[in-house]
């Protein structure tokens, strides 16, 4: 899961990444155009634009699997966390049920110990 989540993070960075630098590059032609820009150049600059915005639809793409991959491996994770709680429970039952019966045949072991001195001492030794 945590590689998925490092995956998605750096699928992110790169789209903002991208985002920034076709701003940047948007500004210059704005900026550019009040220069006096020829035709040939303002088509330049627009092909490449259609190229960062081209770029920044497949890095979207990306990030939506990423995200998807990362969603799946959580849940993937979150089942297998809820299967480790319940065989945990389920061995803390076991535990404290083994607990409960060694604790029965101890008391039963000291209840017949009491009871044989009992008998001893009423009834004078061996029997």
């Amino acid at each position: 899961m945590g590689m998925a989540q490092s995956r998605l993070a750096e699928s992110r960075s790169r789209l903002d990444q991208l985002d920034a630098f076709r701003e940047e590059y948007r500004q210059r032609l704005v900026g550019g155009g009040g220069q006096g820009m020829s035709i040939v150049q303002y088509q330049d600059f627009r092909r490449f634009l259609a190229r960062l915005d081209e770029a920044m639809i497949q890095q979207q793409q990306d990030v939506d699997r990423c995200a998807q991959r990362f969603v799946m491996e959580r849940q993937a994770w979150q089942m297998e966390y809820k299967k480790l709680k319940a065989y945990e429970k389920l061995l803390q039952r076991e535990q404290e049920r083994e607990a409960r019966q060694e604790a029965k045949r101890q008391q039963k072991q000291t209840d017949e110990f009491a009871t044989r001195r009992f008998w001893d001492r009423t009834h004078g030794g061996d029997a």
